[in-house]
């Protein structure tokens, strides 16, 4: 609380470790090199004791351990325009600046005056892994497949308010977050939905950023409130070639294979204008080489097979046109008026007209 009128406070605080606490500290594996995993941590969160309360620090906090400053974790930056950066107010690591022997230490913690009241709380702590995390909750997070089954029996039972009725659910096997198989499926035991994530890559998320928000509804995800689906487990090891089940209204569950997709090709061979005719009858252009299409010196294709005749679409119209009316004419100097002709389609053959 503040003790003047002052907007920069100093609260002071002096205590000593026990011969216990310093030895477990000391007998501590390092985490990695000058930081232990047995831990002095210092924590502030408002006062009020109307509800649990998360950390909170005050502004312009600063932390003074046996005169030297420690590090308090800064801000992220948003990108989002007009969004004010967040800090997260983790626990502060008072450990490396702490005397370890009965030697008494002093604490200063330096804090802006705004109004509000603050809770200052020292603690000794284990920081374990994401793996050590992850095997206590393989040993006692596994929620048992029928309890499992019960709650899916549950979640589609008829509701006679509902004027639609839902026969089956949904659940995806791939995490949503890394888009990946699950490999162990877990989620809270607070959230009402069945989709699971993988509580692998939850756990090295929040080691490294610790939010503990559910990735699928965006809830508080606490590590003492995740489970692990014994019932999709076992699925993942019998279902091995779909994405998707379907949870039914019987507890059971089918899988849910993507559609092949449709065949392009056509069924029936395809007229291609302007390609030789064999024998009276259009050649399949599936069976010939691609190569055999391209004309030839020769006139002729690979293998001695008719090659299609090429039109350039590039000429212009009336230029051929032209030609065509001066071979006509000439022809009709030397040899008179032809009669018309008609042309005679092979049976079997439809007009391109």
């Amino acid at each position: 609380v503040p003790q003047n009128n002052e907007k920069l406070q100093e609260s002071p605080c002096i205590f000593a470790l026990t011969p216990r606490q310093v030895e477990l500290i000391r007998n501590s594996r390092e985490l990695q090199p000058g930081v232990k995993s047995v831990q002095v941590v210092l924590r502030i969160c408002y006062t009020d004791t109307s509800s649990p309360q998360e950390d909170q620090y005050p502004p312009n906090i600063a932390v003074k351990v046996n005169h030297s400053y420690c590090s308090v974790p800064g801000y992220y930056p948003s990108n989002k325009p007009g969004v004010e950066p967040k800090r997260p107010c983790r626990p502060i690591n008072l450990t490396h600046l702490m005397y370890l022997s009965a030697a008494t230490n002093r604490i200063t913690v330096t804090w802006g005056n705004y109004g509000k009241s603050y809770s200052v709380g020292l603690y000794l702590v284990r920081q374990m892994t994401s793996a050590e995390l992850l095997q206590r909750l393989k040993t006692i997070g596994i929620k048992h497949p029928e309890l499992c089954k019960a709650l899916v029996k549950e979640k589609l039972r008829l509701d006679p308010d509902s004027e639609i009725a839902t026969t089956g659910v949904r659940v995806s096997l791939i995490c949503p977050l890394v888009k990946m198989r699950l490999s162990v499926p877990c989620r809270a035991e607070t959230c009402a939905h069945l989709q699971c994530f993988d509580a692998v890559f939850y756990l090295q998320m929040n080691e490294k950023k610790p939010t503990w928000m559910c990735p699928v509804c965006d809830k508080p995800a606490p590590y003492d409130q995740l489970i692990i689906d014994g019932l999709l487990s076992k699925i993942l090891t019998e279902c091995e070639d779909a994405d998707e089940i379907e949870y039914l209204v019987d507890g059971s569950w089918c899988p849910i294979r993507a559609e092949k997709e449709r065949s392009c090709s056509p069924q029936c061979p395809i007229l291609v204008l302007g390609e030789s005719l064999q024998g009276g009858k259009a050649a399949n252009p599936c069976s010939s080489d691609v190569n055999g299409l391209l004309p030839t010196p020769n006139g002729n294709g690979e293998n001695g097979k008719a090659t299609a005749d090429v039109v350039d679409l590039t000429l212009d119209s009336s230029s051929s046109e032209e030609e065509e009316e001066e071979d006509e004419e000439e022809d009709d100097d030397d040899e008179g008026p032809q009669p018309k002709r008609r042309c005679s389609y092979e049976k079997g053959l439809v007009s391109a007209c």
